[in-house]
């Protein structure tokens, strides 16, 4: 991760002591939009909303989760998009940073104690005659809810909120 971040340093420090504002922008939103398909990407094993959801009732869902946040249509079936927060505990977790300073390797041990997190899930599902023919996450995190360990145990945001 550190080598990238410098990597990205190296290619965009020359285009921007040269004045080349809209390649900056276009390198950030580039950059940007890579790092949401992380996010989302590193949520999807935890994610089995569509599973659950595909083929049922649209009016279902929506009696479940209310109106959705946005409307639109894609030939002849309506894209539906849903945006909701949850308020979830996370435990108490260890978590160990990594440097390189010269020829050091320099490891911090960070302890964040247990608290409360706001996350966050949007959904777009796409209706055909009335039944979900697809559901596809637009924003979506991994959210821990084990303790620390070589693999700790996580879910996806989506799947506490719309599961």
């Amino acid at each position: 991760m550190k080598f990238t971040k410098r990597l990205l340093i190296v290619a965009a420090l020359p285009l921007i002591l040269s004045g080349c504002g809209g390649a900056v922008k276009g390198l950030q939103a580039g950059v940007a939009k890579l790092g949401e398909g992380i996010r989302i990407a590193a949520a999807a094993p935890y994610n089995k909303v569509g599973s659950q959801w595909r083929g049922k009732p649209i009016s279902k869902f929506q009696d479940k989760f209310g109106a959705p946040t946005n409307r639109s249509n894609s030939g002849d079936a309506a894209v539906l998009t849903w945006q909701r927060s949850r308020v979830v505990r996370i435990p108490a977790r260890t978590y160990v940073d990594e440097s390189i300073e010269g020829n050091w390797i320099i490891r911090k041990r960070r302890y964040v104690p247990e608290h409360d997190e706001d996350v966050s899930c949007t959904l777009a599902l796409t209706a055909k005659g009335g039944a979900i023919a697809q559901v596809k996450t637009l924003d979506d995190v991994p959210v821990p809810v084990g303790e620390d360990g070589l693999f700790p145990a996580s879910t996806s945001a989506c799947q506490i909120v719309f599961g």
